[in-house]
């Protein structure tokens, strides 16, 4: 399902526009790169940690009445211009229970594995701390964390 929800993000928050260069899921954390060739978009990798995670996955669903799209099966795919945040302090985010592994509220949250989403933190603040639980009716439930 993989879906982000942008529950509290700061007026001032700078959105890259990311250049896809491989076909990726909402919640996927890239390490920022140089300018595209069109001058506009940054060029990005997968993030492998909490160390090159600069940015995060968050495109808009938009369907405009279309009978066929299906808002659980989102992806980006190769040539895709993607809308990404900085981790900011104080910006919370929701996700879908698919983006989380392994940790519950009050657990703090490294970025996951292959940069996506994220896991229990072994030890130390992480990226992230997960502050509730809630369910969000038709996307199930969802993991509400606060970066900091």
């Amino acid at each position: 399902m993989a879906q982000v929800f942008l529950d509290r993000v700061a007026a001032t928050a700078h959105v890259e526009s990311i250049a896809i260069k491989e076909e990726v899921k909402p919640g996927q954390f890239f390490k920022l790169g140089v300018l595209d060739a069109d001058g506009e978009r940054r060029l990005v990798e997968k993030a492998t940690g909490n160390a090159d995670a600069n940015v995060f996955l968050a495109p808009e669903v938009i369907s405009y009445g279309d009978p066929h799209f299906d808002v659980t099966n989102v992806t980006l795919k190769d040539g895709d211009t993607g809308r990404a945040y900085h981790k900011d302090e104080g910006t919370i985010i929701s996700v879908t229970k698919d983006l989380v592994s392994g940790a519950v509220v009050g657990d703090h949250v490294d970025v996951g594995d292959a940069g996506l989403g994220f896991k229990k933190a072994p030890s130390g603040n992480g990226v992230g701390l997960v502050i509730g639980k809630e369910n969000h009716g038709v996307d199930g439930e969802v993991f509400v964390i606060a970066f900091g």
